[in-house]
């Protein structure tokens, strides 16, 4: 009949917009994507001027894992004045203080590549070095062996390491910024460098013979360091970064306890090469080793004067441990403690 309808065209219509409603439901109930978010760790670091610090950031819900970028916010100014970023990557950058304190506080601030309007900021303190100085020492107080910080006349004591394992033989950088140490808490001994605050430790060795002993060139371009990985005892020294590794002395006798000239052309070190433990002194490129002491008792732990021209050193030459001074060339030998007692 011309007015009737017709059932097929009815249907047709109801089941597109059956097919349309369902369409736009599943649309509008799809949850929307998490946002992207950033992340930096430490949150925090508090720096002596001239301190470094690593930082990590991580970036979630951000499928392209393209990063970060690192930029130093909070202060106006040149790297001479705000700082310094280094070996940047999309997830990782090193950060180094100023030698004079900013004029306001700052921060590291890590951007997503992904989405610009997300990003995070680690606050960072920098604090001058003091004039008054301090001496690092080691201590057991707290069961273990670590490193402490204290005042030259004794008060204002900080623990810098708190590892279940030791931490032991600092030595400062020249500029103060900085103290190397043998540690073993990666199981065996190997040398870390931390900031003078004890943030940022950062292993400097890697080899699973003994490294330690270290001892910081007066110029801080270079470390000396006593290893075990050639099967004996030899004098190493390395870049300040722990780069190019080199052995210096190869002598089948044993050699340790390194310490540099002040002119940094020098080491002193003790070497049993001749039989028994003595003071010798090499040029800083392992050339011309010469025996200081020679003789028949146990010499040990040379350490220069401030001008070069005398090394001290602890002798068993009088029965028991006692410090002597002498020339830088071995001459002018002095027994300066005289004592019953063991004095070293």
């Amino acid at each position: 009949m011309p007015g009737a309808a017709k059932p097929w065209a009815t249907t047709a219509t109801v089941g597109a917009g059956l097919l349309l409603l369902a369409a736009c439901g599943s649309d509008s109930l799809r949850p929307a994507p998490p946002p992207i978010s950033v992340s930096v760790v430490p949150l925090t670091a508090s720096l002596l001027t001239t301190g470094s610090q690593d930082f990590t950031a991580t970036v979630a819900n951000d499928p392209s894992n393209s990063g970060v970028t690192w930029s130093i916010t909070g202060c106006t100014g040149g790297p001479g004045v705000c700082g310094s970023l280094s070996k940047v990557t999309s997830s990782t950058a090193a950060y180094t203080a100023p030698a004079t304190v900013p004029p306001s506080g700052l921060g590291i601030t890590a951007t997503a590549v992904a989405d610009n309007t997300k990003s995070f900021t680690a606050s960072v303190t920098i604090t001058a070095i003091s004039a008054s100085g301090q001496i690092a020492f080691i201590s057991d107080r707290d069961r273990n062996l670590d490193i402490y910080l204290m005042n030259v006349d004794g008060p204002g004591v900080m623990q810098l390491t708190n590892d279940p394992s030791n931490d032991t033989y600092p030595d400062w950088s020249p500029d103060g910024t900085r103290i190397v140490f043998t540690g073993f808490r990666d199981g065996n001994a190997e040398i870390y460098a931390m900031n003078a605050d004890g943030s940022n430790a950062t292993r400097l060795t890697n080899n699973p013979a003994f490294d330690g002993l270290p001892a910081w060139s007066l110029d801080g371009t270079r470390i000396a360091f006593t290893s075990l990985r050639d099967g004996n005892s030899e004098i190493y020294v390395m870049n300040a970064d722990g780069s190019d590794p080199r052995n210096l002395t190869n002598n089948p006798g044993g050699d340790d306890t390194p310490a540099w000239s002040p002119d940094g052309t020098r080491i002193a070190f003790t070497s049993a090469r001749d039989g028994n433990w003595e003071i010798y002194v090499m040029n800083a490129d392992g050339s011309d080793p010469r025996n200081l002491t020679n003789s028949p008792d146990g010499d040990s732990g040379p350490a220069w004067s401030l001008d070069g021209t005398k090394i001290a050193f602890d002798s068993h030459r009088d029965g028991n441990e006692e410090i002597y001074v002498m020339n830088a060339d071995g001459s002018g030998l002095r027994n300066l403690t005289n004592n019953p007692a063991a004095d070293g």
